[in-house]
């Protein structure tokens, strides 16, 4: 767990710090101490571009440093073509149950003002469609979710506890629900293929999807019970388990019958997490 924590203190902070250079410089400029709300366009540009620079320093140090395997970017598991494929349906599959689900659940959603103008900017597309989906795979499943599972005998521990961090990152009530259902998903492939490759594309079309259908939308906020009716939003709703189930076997039984053997010498792996403490 040593090195969960190290990578967490490491994602705040850049996160954080690059934040506060940007806050600081902003501050000073307009001779303040007061913070502006963070919907005050110059304040939310650099917020964006701030956050767009951390998670690009966030990845640029799991590769550096070695946190991630080159073999977790590689498509070396069986039928890797068929399998990323099925890992795109198994993601629009998902979707169409867990926003059902979220919708029902009613949190609240405490972002919505940022998420949109984050939509609406260019730095803000560029880091939820490509680069959130890219980092939040190497630190989340690679660095974390891979180490756990190497040193813990029951990968499902790693899943969840991946997940579940996954989720509390989001910092907002209406996505931890969402992100921790998504990343025991992308966890699960990981765990099955032993690459981030098909968890990265994963990712990329829930985001992408997301941004492309609220500019399609016009910015509509309409529930999928009020866009497809009550037994509408249900059926599709149910649609999506049935596909989520059918690729689950398909991966399972079909593309990648051999799980991922991830159990190293518990001493090994020790060591190798005692010298990065050093970095």
């Amino acid at each position: 767990m040593k090195r969960v924590i190290k990578l967490l203190i490491y994602y705040l902070a850049y996160t954080f710090g690059i934040g506060w250079l940007f806050y600081g410089g902003y501050m000073i400029a307009h001779r303040t101490l007061e913070m502006p709300p963070v919907t005050d366009p110059a304040f939310f540009n650099l917020s964006v571009w701030a956050q767009l620079l951390a998670t690009l320093a966030v990845g640029v140090h799991l590769l550096v440093w070695g946190y991630v395997r080159r073999d977790d970017l590689k498509l070396n598991f069986p039928n890797a073509g068929k399998v990323m494929l099925v890992a795109a349906v198994f993601i629009v599959g998902m979707g169409f149950w867990t926003n059902y689900l979220t919708e029902l659940t009613r949190l609240p959603d405490n972002l919505k003002a940022v998420f949109e103008m984050s939509m609406n900017h260019p730095a803000g597309i560029v880091s939820i469609v490509f680069l959130a989906p890219v980092v939040e795979e190497l630190l989340l499943r690679g660095a974390i979710q891979g180490h756990l599972m190497r040193i813990w005998k029951n990968p499902a521990w790693a899943i969840v506890l991946s997940s579940l961090i996954f989720g509390l990152m989001h910092g907002n009530p209406v996505q931890i629900f969402f992100a921790f259902l998504t990343g025991v998903a992308l966890g699960w492939m990981y765990c099955r293929t032993g690459s981030l490759l098909p968890g990265m594309l994963m990712h990329f079309i829930n985001n992408g999807s997301s941004v492309l259908l609220y500019h399609l939308s016009g910015g509509s906020d309409e529930t999928m019970a009020e866009s497809l009716g009550t037994y509408g939003a249900a059926g599709l709703a149910l649609a999506g388990v049935a596909l989520t189930v059918l690729c689950i076997w398909l991966v399972k039984a079909r593309l990648v019958p051999c799980q991922m053997t991830w159990h190293a010498a518990a001493g090994a792996e020790k060591n190798k997490e005692e010298n990065e403490l050093t970095l």
